[in-house]
């Protein structure tokens, strides 16, 4: 079997997948689900592999901007991943297994995120990939986010973009690390693209 023919697979699992977490999401959440950083990098991810399955299907080359809604994708699910093992597992009371494996997170937070980063480094290959593309969608996120917070208009959902009940130094910390947490997944990932060709 070709690598395109892997693609493909890959790409389907993960919209299948993608879909699965979705559906236990909006049972859990509805709509507020969106608030949450991890389904919006997902649903990044989710667009992305309908765009290559929809060129696939089509038998036309990539658009030049599909490589940085990928790496976009990427970055943000395994920024994800990251924060969930070394940030919420601690910060919350879920706990580690149930955050990786309970109800939609098993999806939005593991399988997800694995299969975009294992496609991204033995099956994927873009070439000038821009580091700062990477944060872009975290920077985004914070932008609307943060004053939301502030406003009160929403809580969190995370414990470290709680503005309102933190010292400011704290909320300073976070931002600071989320970001530079953020830039080094980008330049790991865009140093390990392709570097695993299958």
């Amino acid at each position: 079997m070709d690598r395109r023919n892997i693609l493909i697979i890959v790409n389907l699992a993960i919209v299948i997948l993608e879909i699965i977490g979705f559906a236990l999401v909006f049972k859990e959440l509805g709509t507020d689900a969106f608030i949450y950083y991890t389904e919006d990098s997902n649903l990044i991810l989710l667009i992305s592999s309908l765009v290559f399955l929809a060129y696939a299907f089509l038998k036309k080359d990539l658009p030049s901007w599909f490589k940085t809604l990928r790496f976009t994708a990427v970055v943000s699910t395994t920024l994800t991943f990251i924060i969930v093992i070394t940030v919420l597992s601690w910060m919350t009371d879920w706990g580690l297994f149930n955050l990786l494996f309970q109800g939609s997170m098993l999806y939005h937070h593991t399988l997800c995120p694995l299969a975009a980063i294992i496609s991204f480094v033995c099956l994927e290959k873009y070439d000038n990939l821009n580091a700062l593309t990477g944060v872009i969608f975290t920077l985004l996120y914070a932008i609307v986010i943060i004053p939301l917070n502030i406003l009160e208009k929403v809580i969190g959902p995370y414990p470290f973009l709680m503005v309102n009940t933190q010292p400011v130094l704290e909320t300073v910390f976070w931002i600071v690390a989320i970001f530079l947490i953020t830039y080094a997944i980008a330049l790991v990932l865009k140093k390990g693209n392709g570097k695993v060709i299958i």
